[in-house]
């Protein structure tokens, strides 16, 4: 059914309800409560008061009153939006818990980054927030003086936030967190270590050895839009860093991240002053080694929170294979993006047409609807992890340039999503309305017609929803005296 069927539908529906509760009004006057009165002083008879609204008044039912009003209205301030969104397009806009406004909501389109809003809802299901992700030194016994007798292992946990201060300099968002493996070398040191006889060996088996997803062009590792993926990753996994970590590079390429990470932390170690006596290795660590050092990640809580606002790729991808590990005892991508369509199907989210090839959104055959987004936000709220982990219009992550100086900066929190090849656009999230209401939404737009700008008038629209009498302008009038 066209939207503006829906649209008149739900008005008469409307309407029929004001009717049939105006009715059940009429056979209960007994148990109305007259309309208030000014309080009188104690010692005198109040005078006669007579009601100013009648019991078959609308204004006893404002809310019903006042809905269809503002969604109309509604309506109308996107219906321009909707006329220059391509064919390909839809949006669910949710207020209350109802729906408010919606255009082909269930139309499966692709995602871009959207997709990193079901990753974080299906970590979260199997994740405590505050849990965090290990990587840890160790090696097969424990140090004598100061001197370990063969090869320290580094035993990657998942983090994909390792990266030094060289390759930080490169990002997009300055203030994007990161979790230096500085700190790592520092605790090897202070745990008393002075050398190494072996190697250090990376060891990233916690999840498979796949780097990429099958279905991904060569060109997103090239161009470091995602890194080389591993349980292990220090800097994404890129070259070009790990001789002198400290020093922006311009000759990054996708390396091989367990020997990479060995490479840096040796790198760290013998600048501390300590002696490595073999090289870099990739490999596995023995069952039952010595622990000697830990680095914990920021609690996974955050490490959405970095997923969402900053739209890291990388990290959402790890976080996948997080995900799969912890439900099929695989750490890979297709045992990740299947935990997250059965977390859905658990959950009871409208699942039709969904098609997740990876965590990111970064696969272009991946499919999802407005309404499966707006649902799970809906259920989520902005105050959840997911809802206090996205950009933030003008000040935060990948919104933070967007509606700078508008009357709705500060009052959207979204997951933007972009891809150029095909042309996508997406947008989801919270709007805070000039009237503090929150109202949640999801707007995806495919084909040569994507205009993101669009996505910015949707969200300044509504931030003025509801456009429509006040509740206390459509309640019952005070009572007059007789």
């Amino acid at each position: 059914m066209p939207a503006r069927s829906r649209t008149r539908s739900r008005a008469l529906v409307t309407v029929i309800t004001i009717l049939v509760a105006l009715a059940l009004a009429t056979t209960s006057v007994e148990a109305q409560e007259p309309d208030s009165a000014p309080p009188t002083a104690p010692g005198t008879t109040a005078p006669p008061q007579h009601l100013t609204t009648s019991l078959l008044s609308a204004r006893r039912v404002p809310n019903l009153l006042r809905t269809p009003i503002a969604d109309a209205q509604l309506a109308a301030s996107v219906a321009d939006i909707v006329g220059e969104a391509p064919p390909a397009s839809c949006i669910s806009i949710r207020a209350g818990g109802r729906t408010a406004f919606e255009h082909n909501p269930t139309l499966p389109l692709e995602p871009a980054s959207a997709n990193k809003i079901l990753t974080s809802y299906a970590i979260l299901q199997k994740a405590d927030p505050q849990e965090r992700l290990a990587t840890t030194a160790v090696a097969s016994a424990p140090a004598e003086g100061g001197v370990i007798r063969g090869d320290l292992w580094i035993v990657g946990g998942g983090d994909a936030m390792l990266n030094t201060p060289g390759y930080t300099a490169s990002f997009e968002y300055p203030e994007q967190p990161v979790n230096d493996p500085a700190a790592l070398a520092d605790r090897i040191k202070a745990a008393g270590i002075t050398e190494i006889t072996g190697n250090i060996v990376g060891d990233d088996s916690r999840y498979d050895a796949q780097r990429s997803v099958a279905t991904w062009p060569d060109r997103y590792r090239r161009e470091d839009t995602v890194g080389s993926l591993g349980a292990l990753m220090i800097n994404h996994g890129v070259t070009g860093y790990a001789d002198s970590p400290e020093r922006a590079s311009s000759t990054r390429m996708p390396g091989d991240p367990p020997l990479l990470a060995a490479e840096t932390l040796e790198t760290m170690l013998e600048a501390r002053g300590v002696e490595v006596g073999g090289g870099p290795a990739a490999g596995t660590a023995p069952a039952g080694s010595t622990e000697i050092a830990r680095l914990e990640s920021v609690p996974i809580g955050e490490i959405v929170t970095e997923t969402l606002s900053w739209s890291d790729n990388t990290t959402a991808e790890l976080l996948t294979k997080e995900l799969g590990l912890r439900t099929s005892g695989t750490g890979s991508t297709p045992a990740g993006t299947q935990a997250t369509r059965d977390a859905l199907v658990a959950a009871g989210f409208p699942t039709d047409g969904l098609v997740i090839n990876d965590g990111s959104g970064l696969d272009t055959e991946n499919r999802l609807t407005c309404d499966l987004l707006a649902d799970v936000l809906d259920a989520e709220g902005p105050d959840s992890v997911i809802g206090q982990g996205m950009a933030i219009s003008g000040q935060r992550g990948t919104l933070r340039k967007r509606l700078r100086g508008t009357e709705a900066e500060g009052k959207v929190i979204a997951k933007t999503g972009t891809l150029t090849t095909p042309p996508v656009s997406s947008l989801a999230g919270f709007v805070t309305t000039r009237s503090g209401e929150v109202v949640t939404f999801s707007f995806i737009q495919n084909g040569p017609l994507t205009d993101a700008s669009l996505s910015d008038q949707l969200a300044l629209a509504l931030y003025e929803y509801p456009q429509a009498p006040t509740l206390a302008d459509l309640g019952p009038k005070p009572p007059t005296a007789a």
